[in-house]
C-alpha cells in the first residue's frame, strides 16, 4: 500500500502528506534524524502558547487555568497510551539522550561494575559508557549483534548467544537500541530483557527509531527503562521526550535526590512516586507537552498498523529497486522482522568523500535529503509514511545517475 492508492488508507496518508513540512518541496527521507512538526502539531502549539501567555498564566488557580493544565497532563497520557504503560510511569526530558542519561545514571556505579552496551547503541550512549569508565571505573562490555566476518545482521540468534555469555551479574545495567540508528536492524530487546533480568541486571531499551514507525508496548517489552522522543517519526516538537520507567525501576530511580515519601518515624513508606514527579522539575513547557501530546494522538488516528504497513510496503520498493543499482549495497537486513524502514546503503570502494559527495548532490541537483553514516561509511534512507512510491522510484532513478560519477 502507498499513499498514492485510493479507499481510506490511502486518504489518511495524503491528508498526512498534506499536513507535513517539505512534503512539496523535498524528498525528505531524514525522519530518522529529523521529522518535520506537523502544521496541525504547530498551530496547536501556537495556540496553547498564545492562551497560556494572554490568559492562564493570570488565572492558574481559576478552572480555565485548571483546565489547561489538565490538556497538558493529558498529553502523558497519551504517550502512555501508546506505549502501553501507565502515565505514573512516563516521565517528560529534553530527548533521547537525555532520557537514556538519567537512566543510567540512576545506577549508584562503583569501580569494578559493570555496563553491556550492544556495538550499534547512539554515539551518545557510547560516550556516556566512556565517560563511566573514566570518571566511576566501570568496565564496558560491548556486545556484538551480527558475526564479525559478515557484518549485517542475520537474526538474534548470534546476539542472544553473545548476551548469554558475556552478561554476568557484574553488569548492573543493559543498554540496547530497539532499532539500530546505524542500519534499521530490530533487536531482540524483549529477550534480551529476560536474559538480563535472569541475571539481575536492569535494562534500557532506546525506543528513538522505533516509536511511530510501528506499535510498540513498553509493557510488554519489560525493561526497566525505556527512552524516546517525539520529534523522529511521530513527527512532533523537538526538545520533548520521554523516559519511562517501570514500578521496578522506580524502586532505585531518584536521579534528583529528592525526599520521599514517608511514614511512621519520617522513614520512606515504599510508596513508590511518580516517575514525572521524580523528573520534572521547576517551571515547564506546557505548550511543549501539548504539541507532543498532539502529534502522538495524529499517530494513532492514523493507527500504527498502518503506519507501519505503509512504511514496509515502501521500503520493500526501494530495496528491490536497489538491487538494480549498480555500485550500490544495501548494508540494512533484508527481512521486515528483523529490520524496518531505516536503510542504509554503501558504496562499493566507497569512502567518506564519495558518501559525503553523494548526499550533496541527492541535495543540490534532485531535492532529496538523506544522510550520511559514518559508523559504517554509509548513506542512510529513512522512509516515513508521508513519502509515496513516485519519491522511492526517484530516488532509484538519482542513485542509479550519481553512483557512478561520485
Amino acid at each position: 500500500m502507498d499513499s498514492e492508492q485510493g479507499g481510506a488508507d490511502g486518504c489518511l496518508f495524503s491528508q498526512l502528506r498534506a499536513d507535513t513540512p517539505l512534503a512539496s518541496q523535498y524528498i525528505y527521507l531524514n525522519i530518522c534524524t529529523f521529522g518535520p512538526v506537523l502544521r496541525s502539531v504547530q498551530r496547536c502549539m501556537a495556540d496553547a502558547l498564545r492562551e497560556e501567555n494572554e490568559e492562564i498564566i493570570a488565572i492558574r488557580g481559576k478552572e480555565a487555568g485548571v483546565r489547561f493544565y489538565e490538556r497538558a497532563e493529558k498529553a502523558r497520557q497519551s504517550v502512555a497510551d501508546l506505549l502501553g504503560v501507565s502515565a505514573a510511569n512516563v516521565a517528560w526530558v529534553y530527548n533521547t539522550t537525555t532520557a537514556s542519561r538519567l537512566a543510567i545514571m540512576s545506577v549508584d556505579w562503583q569501580a569494578g561494575d559493570r555496563l553491556a552496551v550492544t556495538d550499534v547503541e547512539h554515539l551518545s550512549t557510547h560516550q556516556a559508557a566512556r565517560g563511566l569508565a573514566q570518571g566511576r571505573g566501570v568496565g564496558v562490555t560491548v556486545i556484538p549483534t551480527a558475526e564479525p566476518h559478515e557484518g549485517i545482521y542475520r537474526g538474534p540468534s548470534y546476539f542472544l548467544e553473545q548476551l548469554d555469555q558475556m552478561l554476568t551479574p557484574a553488569h548492573r545495567l543493559l543498554v540496547i537500541s530497539h532499532v539500530s540508528n546505524i542500519d534499521g536492524r530490530r533487536l531482540p530487546v524483549m529477550e534480551a530483557t529476560r536474559l538480563a533480568r535472569s541475571r539481575g541486571v536492569k535494562t534500557l531499551v532506546d525506543g528513538a527509531q522505533s516509536v511511530g514507525m510501528f506499535g510498540v508496548n513498553a509493557k510488554e517489552i519489560g525493561a526497566e527503562f525505556f527512552s524516546g522522543s517525539v520529534h523522529k517519526w511521530l513527527m512532533g516538537p523537538p526538545g520533548i521526550g520521554f523516559l519511562v520507567v517501570s514500578d521496578e525501576g522506580k524502586e532505585d530511580y531518584n536521579p534528583f535526590s529528592l525526599p520521599l515519601p514517608t511514614g511512621a518515624g519520617g522513614r520512606p513508606d515504599g510508596n513508590l512516586m511518580a516517575a514525572g514527579a521524580l523528573n520534572e522539575l521547576g517551571t515547564q513547557n506546557y505548550p511543549l507537552r501539548i504539541g507532543a501530546g498532539a502529534c502522538v494522538e495524529a499517530a494513532q488516528r492514523i493507527g500504527l498498523n498502518k503506519i507501519e504497513e505503509q512504511c514496509r510496503s515502501m521500503t520493500e520498493q526501494l530495496r528491490a529497486g536497489l538491487r538494480g543499482v549498480p555500485g550500490i549495497r544495501v548494508a540494512s537486513p533484508a527481512k521486515w522482522e528483523l529490520s524496518s524502514s531505516v536503510t542504509t546503503v554503501q558504496l562499493q570502494d566507497g569512502t567518506p568523500e564519495r558518501c559525503l559527495k553523494l548526499v550533496e548532490r541527492l541535495l543540490e541537483e534532485y531535492r532529496i535529503v538523506v544522510k550520511y553514516r559514518p559508523e559504517n561509511c554509509g548513506v542512510r534512507i529513512g522512509v516515513a509514511a508521508f513519502n509515496t512510491a513516485a519519491e522511492i522510484e526517484q530516488l532509484l532513478t538519482a542513485l542509479g545517475h550519481l553512483t557512478p560519477q561520485v
